[in-house]
C-alpha cells in the first residue's frame, strides 16, 4: 500500500496514510527523519507485521523504537533464517477523535469491477467500530508490553464493543461535517486505487486471464483525528463479512449494513456464466459504463476523482484510451446524478 502510493505520489502519500517507514529497509531514513524533525515526532511508534486480527501491532515510544525493530522471530521452515518481527514503522495518531471517551475505526467497502478500464465504486454503507475501552492518551502499553486497552479498535480485539452504522455517525457529526470528512475519504479511496493501477495490469497480464473475468472487493479502515481528518491504515483484499455480535440488536445493525454490500456488489458485476466466458471481448469504448451505473445499488462510482496527471519525477499512472473515455465520461449528466 505505502509503495504503491509513494512511488506515484512521494511525500504526498503521507496525506492519505500516516508517515510510514518499511523494515529493516528504510531504517536509516527513519533515524533520520526523527532527528531531523523533533518537533513533529509525537513520540509514539506503531510497529507492524502481518499478522491478522490486529495481533500483529506494537505501541512504542521513539527512545525504544529502533530496539525493537531488530526482534527476530521465526516461521514453519525457515528455522535460521533471520527474519525481522516488524515490517512497518508508522508514525501513531496521537489525536483521534473519540466519541463517548472512546477510540473507534471506520470500515468501508469497496468494489472494483475491473482495471481495463479502471472504476472504483465506495459503499454508501460502513460501519463505525469503537474500542471496547476508553482512550487514555497518557496509558498506551501495558507492563507486558502489549498495547494498552483504548489503543487498537480492531473488530477481532473488540468483539463485544458497540458498533454504529454511517447514518448513526452522520446525526452524531451534523451533516455538514460528516460531508466533509466523508468526502476526503472518497478522495483517499481515489487516489488509493490509481496508484495501484500499475501492480494491478502487470498482475492481470501475467496471469493471462479471459478480458472483464476480474473484479476485486475490499474493506478499508480509517482513522479519524480530532480535526475530521481520515487517515487510512489498511487495505484488505479478504475483509470478513462475518455477522457475530454477543447484542442481538449490534448483531442486526452489522446484517442490515454487510447485506446489502453483497447484494450490490453481485448486481453490479451482473454475476453469470456469461461474465466468464473465455471469449469475451475487452471493452471497446466506454459505452457499457451507464447500464454499469444502473445496477450499482448503493455504491457510488469516484472515478471523477482519479488523479489526471502524475507529480513530475515518479512513476506514470498508465491510463489508457479506455480510461481517458471514462473520465470524459464523468462529466456526463448522467454521471453527474449518480454521484449526488
Amino acid at each position: 500500500l505505502v509503495r504503491s502510493l509513494r512511488a506515484v505520489y512521494g511525500d504526498a502519500a503521507f496525506e492519505i496514510v500516516p508517515l510510514t517507514f518499511k523494515l529493516p529497509d528504510e531504517m536509516d531514513d527513519w533515524a533520520a527523519w526523527v532527528q531531523r524533525h523533533p518537533h513533529l515526532d509525537n513520540g509514539l511508534w506503531m510497529l507492524k507485521n502481518n499478522k491478522q486480527r490486529g495481533t500483529g501491532l506494537r505501541l512504542v515510544t521513539t527512545g525504544d523504537a529502533f530496539s525493537a525493530c531488530f526482534e527476530t522471530t521465526t516461521r514453519p521452515g525457515m528455522e535460521g533464517m533471520v527474519l525481522y518481527r516488524w515490517y512497518l514503522a508508522q508514525r501513531y495518531i496521537t489525536r483521534p477523535l473519540l466519541i463517548g471517551g472512546r477510540k473507534f475505526g471506520l470500515r468501508v467497502w469497496v468494489l472494483v469491477p475491473d482495471v481495463r478500464p479502471l472504476r472504483v465504486y465506495l459503499h454508501q454503507n460502513g460501519l463505525v467500530l469503537f474500542s471496547s475501552h476508553n482512550y487514555d492518551e497518557s496509558r498506551t502499553m501495558e507492563e507486558d508490553g502489549s498495547i494498552a486497552p483504548g489503543h487498537v479498535t480492531n473488530y477481532a480485539q473488540n468483539e463485544d464493543a458497540d458498533v454504529w452504522s454511517l447514518a448513526r455517525m452522520k446525526q452524531h457529526l451534523g451533516a455538514g461535517r460528516f460531508a466533509h470528512m466523508w468526502s476526503k475519504i472518497q478522495s483517499s479511496v481515489a487516489l488509493t486505487f490509481a496508484a495501484a493501477l500499475p501492480r494491478a495490469q502487470e498482475v492481470q497480464a501475467q496471469m493471462d486471464l479471459p478480458p472483464r473475468s476480474c473484479f476485486q472487493f475490499f474493506g478499508l479502515d480509517f482513522l479519524v483525528d480530532d480535526e475530521l481528518r481520515p487517515w487510512l491504515l489498511e487495505v484488505n483484499a479478504t475483509p470478513s463479512m462475518k455477522v457475530q455480535h454477543s447484542d442481538p440488536h449490534l448483531e442486526r445493525l452489522i446484517h442490515d449494513q454487510k447485506w446489502p454490500v453483497i447484494r450490490d456488489m453481485v448486481q453490479l458485476l451482473g454475476i453469470c456464466s456469461e461474465r466468464f466466458n473465455p471469449t469475451r471481448e475487452e471493452h471497446r469504448d466506454a459505452g457499457f459504463l451507464q447500464a454499469e451505473l444502473a445496477r450499482r445499488g448503493g455504491f457510488t462510482p469516484i472515478m471523477h476523482l482519479f488523479p489526471e496527471e502524475t507529480p513530475q519525477g515518479f512513476r506514470l499512472i498508465p491510463w489508457q484510451k479506455l480510461d481517458q473515455q471514462v473520465r470524459a465520461w464523468t462529466k456526463s449528466k448522467v454521471y453527474a446524478e449518480a454521484v449526488q
